[in-house]
């Protein structure tokens, strides 16, 4: 085309005079919402407006010119890699921040220090009494100072009690933070999901909408503390012609196709019940993406799945969908004349706590969370492009990263105590150390503390039937009781029963062998002289002896146990020896204050026995029989009165070293390895140095964390953020640009009125 014609002159100054204040407009706006969280800098779209083509009478000498400026969009100024790379950092941040304020709140309780002392008030306990046994030592049968020992022993007793109820407290604390947190995470999701439908019904009509997509970009910033999350976007056809772009949210590493939290105007909800049904027996955990795992995915709460067992007794079909027995019976007639063969299955109709707040927990959460099937806003299910409804997916506990993963561990990572199960499932496990690792540490100390004293102040198995008369005349023989009759005990089952001295004898001779037996096995491994063949010959037979005494009975350790209740009866019922005669020792500490049951011992529940506290107990200075002295005139004078090796004995208890093994604590948990050696207060203090070394890492990973995280944020702001200098030199730009349209606006019109009037004259 020619010059631009006298008129369309004007429309290009009056379009500079619409971009320059439209520019203005936006500087403005961003000067005005400079400290507005998570607004984007946003930017004035120009575009030359140019025609093409050449005019039916144009010449070589003419021009091509545009007709001006067009104000094509309003764009915000943001970088989708600066994006992902920060709300990668955010999860970091949330995960460490997480996992430092739960460390911080098992440091209140397991860091105390005692009033005016350097020690921790455990280890201030255990040295008093020390102090109280070395006193009776000296003091040997006086009540008064076995009363201070018992009185020393009931404080520490309430002193591992209250750090057990501490202990609960954080955990209950952390689970109600788990909670919330989970519902902080479903509001975000829906608000998220709520705002994809403003923005997709925007972008239909031609609009940005860029303010709902800051506010969005806020919430997503904030999910990526909870959860680690992949962001991308795609577009969402909506008719044949028409597209608008689609946002999509899924759980970070979570496989393909991976876990989706939202996909457009559709969003899931994370699904915690307090109880939930057993995981899938049939899981595969050498591929998690097995078809079956998800098939047969544990149903929600208060659901059931109904099974068909085939002829070997294992899941043939399954209903997939939870329902009640009745509805399953009805499922079933749909396909079988009878309902002979219906059989639900039994794995899926045992429920287990899942997230259960208070002291009926029983400390065996498991925390399993679901996400839901994805739905938009009027309830409607997602369906890919094949159709296919959206279905729940169970998380596994390796599935989430960030603060709620961290709160997770803590509430059930048992660290070296974990099981064959535990750690199938998560491959951390013997690494996660949080509230369950402390309370099983601190009742395998109560537990092992309790049972070294309360053997040590009763006779030893191999003493029993040496202590107590024994009726040899009958088969089998009788231990005979105070009252001349044998001495009888109620199983658990209401019969009476005889107690067998020659019980006590076999075990006595069992566990001497097994020592034996393992320290053969010891000494066969360092054997030098021995080929490896042969070595291994040697340990089969050996193991092959172990196994088989181990193998008696209920075990070597049930066997033990009921051997010392049946000595509780003696003590009470049986008839000693006139060497024996001194004995008054017996059970220090039980279960429940209100017995003498020494089965189970926590930090819970470790308390002073009911026959110590009373004083039918008191502690045993000697084990040795008396000499008995016959003097002249036939009288019986006792050596044993002030013998005290016994004391010395439990004096030397609380500083010999200890092996301490996860079975001790926890009779599921799959090691076998011992986890520390040490006295009683090197074990407490141990607890106290793993604490504070997790305290360090993680502090020092969450201020790494925090820098990076902050540097990354800088650098998106110095894309995405208002900086006043810059919008100053837009400001006085876009002025200068509407004067100077203004001007040409001006001279346009002088020229055409010189034109038009000097033409005339």
């Amino acid at each position: 085309m020619a010059v631009i014609g006298t008129f369309g002159s004007f429309t290009a100054a009056r379009l500079g005079i619409y971009a320059s204040q439209s520019s203005l407009n936006v500087t403005g706006n961003n000067i005005a919402n400079i400290n507005t969280k998570g607004y984007t800098r946003q930017r004035m779209d120009l575009v030359s407006l140019h025609s093409w083509g050449t005019g039916r009478y144009a010449n070589k000498m003419n021009h091509d010119i545009g007709y001006g400026v067009l104000c094509d969009s309003v764009s915000q100024l943001r970088d989708p890699f600066m994006d992902i790379r920060y709300r990668n950092e955010q999860s970091n941040v949330g995960a460490s921040e997480t996992w430092m304020d739960c460390l911080q709140q098992l440091a209140h309780v397991l860091d105390e220090v005692g009033d005016g002392d350097d020690f921790g008030v455990i280890e201030k306990q255990f040295n008093e009494f020390v102090d109280k046994l070395q006193q009776l030592k000296g003091n040997v049968g006086t009540e008064e100072y076995d009363t201070i020992v018992r009185a020393n022993a009931e404080v520490l007793c309430n002193l591992f009690n209250n750090y057990s109820k501490a202990l609960d407290t954080v955990e209950n604390s952390q689970l109600k933070n788990l909670q919330d947190d989970v519902t902080s995470v479903n509001t975000i999701l829906t608000q998220i999901r709520d705002l994809n439908a403003e923005i997709r019904e925007a972008g239909i009509h031609g609009a940005k909408a860029l303010e709902l997509r800051d506010a969005r970009n806020v919430l997503i910033d904030e999910l990526s503390t909870y959860v680690k999350i992949d962001v991308s976007y795609d577009l969402e056809k909506i008719d044949e012609f028409n597209s608008v772009e689609r946002l999509n949210i899924n759980l970070a590493d979570s496989g393909n196709p991976p876990t989706r939290l939202i996909c457009g105007i559709f969003g899931t909800q994370l699904e915690m019940p307090d109880t939930a049904p057993m995981r899938n027996p049939a899981y595969n955990f050498d591929n998690p993406n097995d078809p079956k795992n998800a098939q047969m995915a544990a149903p929600p709460a208060g659901g059931k799945y109904v099974a068909t067992l085939d002829a070997d007794g294992n899941p043939a079909t399954y209903t997939n969908n939870p329902m009640t027995e009745e509805m399953a019976k009805a499922e079933w007639l749909k396909t079988h004349d009878s309902l002979d063969g219906f059989t639900k299955d039994p794995t899926w109709a045992l429920d287990v706590n899942n997230v259960k707040i208070g002291d009926d927990n029983k400390h065996d959460n498991r925390v399993w969370m679901n996400t839901q099937p994805l739905k938009d806003e009027k309830g409607r299910v997602f369906r890919d492009s094949d159709g296919k409804e959206s279905q729940r997916v169970e998380l596994g506990d390796n599935s989430l990263y960030g603060s709620l993963q961290s709160l997770r561990e803590f509430v059930t990572g048992k660290g070296e105590f974990s099981s064959k199960l535990d750690m199938q499932y998560n491959k951390n496990a013997t690494t996660d150390r949080g509230v369950p690792y402390y309370r099983m540490s601190l009742d395998a100390l109560a537990n092992k503390f309790a049972d070294m004293f309360n053997d040590a102040n009763r006779f030893d198995i191999d003493m029993v039937t040496k202590a107590y008369q024994v009726d040899n005349t009958v088969n089998p023989p009788i231990f005979i009781g105070k009252d001349g009759a044998k001495v009888t005990y109620t199983d658990a089952d209401g019969n009476v029963k005889d107690i067998d001295p020659k019980e006590f004898d076999d075990l006595t001779k069992d566990i001497k062998r097994l020592e034996e037996l393992k320290k053969q096995l010891t000494e066969n491994a360092k054997d030098k002289t021995l080929t490896a063949a042969e070595k291994e010959e040697k340990r089969k037979e050996i193991q092959e002896e172990i196994d088989e005494i181990e193998a008696k009975g209920d075990g070597i350790e049930a066997r033990t146990q009921a051997a010392y209740e049946k000595m509780e009866i003696l003590r009470q019922k049986g008839n000693l020896n006139t060497e024996y005669a001194y004995y008054n020792g017996g059970v220090m500490f039980s279960n429940n204050g209100d017995g003498d049951d020494t089965t189970n011992i926590t930090a819970a529940n470790i308390t002073i026995s009911k026959s110590w506290s009373v004083g039918e107990v008191r502690i045993l200075n000697s084990k040795k029989p008396d000499t008995v002295i016959t003097g002249p005139d036939g009288e019986i004078t006792m050596s044993h009165s002030t013998a005290n090796d016994n004391i010395a004995h439990m004096v030397n208890l609380m500083g010999q070293k200890l092996d301490y093994l996860p079975k001790d604590a926890d009779p599921d948990a799959a090691s076998d390895t011992r986890y520390f050696n040490g006295t009683f207060q090197e074990r407490f203090a141990d607890m106290g140095v793993i604490l504070a070394v997790d305290q360090q890492t993680t502090t020092t990973l969450y201020n790494s964390y925090t820098i990076k995280s902050l540097n990354l944020e800088n650098d998106r702001q110095s894309v995405a953020g208002v900086d006043l200098n810059d919008e100053a030199t837009n400001m006085m730009t876009f002025q200068k640009s509407y004067s100077a349209a203004c001007q040409l606006m001006t001279t346009l019109d002088s020229m055409l009125e010189r034109l038009i009037n000097g033409t005339l004259r």
